[in-house]
């Protein structure tokens, strides 16, 4: 009689184990799909591919970007190149809808109505010389110090790369400026340090592996 009563304690301990197993089970799933969701509506993440951004961002560098964000003078945004590819002929689709285009990661210099002025090196905006510590080299047009003036459209945005001078940006007739619809994304300053590229790294690796798992 002893033994059947231990026995009915020990299934009810298992019976128990089981039902906190399973309800972590569906608290982890719900987790993981509120995550995906959430990742998808509000956020992306983007890889880095070329040096026209350094010594602020690196080839590999994996960056959270933030979707239907507001931008200003100084903000680093993700640009979407369809016209740009458009206007040198290059594909911007494949035979599936695949898009074959590589978007852009650059800072935004000047917006509607501005006018920017590049001179011996230096970039000054309506007049006023831009202090930019995230620039790396001097900047010039096609390698000249001569000056170069641009006044930007209503709507449109200037854009250069922070490694001046190994950068397309918009002192390169193919680009120009941009469109503001065409800004798909902004990276906000806190994901570009260190710890943030890492752990976006690691976040967009998992991100990827629970896309493929559930969907």
């Amino acid at each position: 009689m002893n033994d059947f009563g231990e026995r009915i304690s020990e299934y009810k301990r298992k019976d128990g184990s089981n039902l906190r197993f399973f309800a972590c089970c569906l608290f982890i799933f719900l987790w993981l799909t509120a995550f995906i969701g959430a990742n998808r509506t509000f956020f992306y993440y983007i890889e880095v591919d070329g040096s026209s951004m350094r010594d602020t961002l690196y080839s590999g560098d994996v960056l959270l970007a933030e979707k239907n964000a507001s931008f200003s003078y100084g903000s680093v945004v993700i640009i979407d190149n369809v016209k740009q590819a458009e206007k040198n002929g290059r594909p911007v689709y494949d035979e599936d809808g695949n898009p074959v285009y590589e978007c852009l990661i650059k800072r935004v210099i000047g917006m509607g109505g501005d006018v920017i002025v590049i001179e011996n090196g230096s970039v000054s905006r309506n007049g006023v010389p831009l202090e930019e510590p995230y620039a790396k080299g001097n900047t010039f047009v096609s390698n000249s110090p001569a000056r170069k003036e641009y006044r930007i459209p209503e709507g449109e945005v200037f854009f250069l790369g922070d490694n001046r001078e190994d950068s397309k940006d918009s002192r390169a007739e193919e680009f120009g400026t941009c469109k503001e619809e065409d800004i798909v994304g902004v990276v906000p300053d806190w994901a570009m340090s260190p710890f943030m590229k890492w752990f976006s790294g690691a976040r967009a690796a998992v991100s990827e592996w629970l896309t493929g798992l559930f969907g």
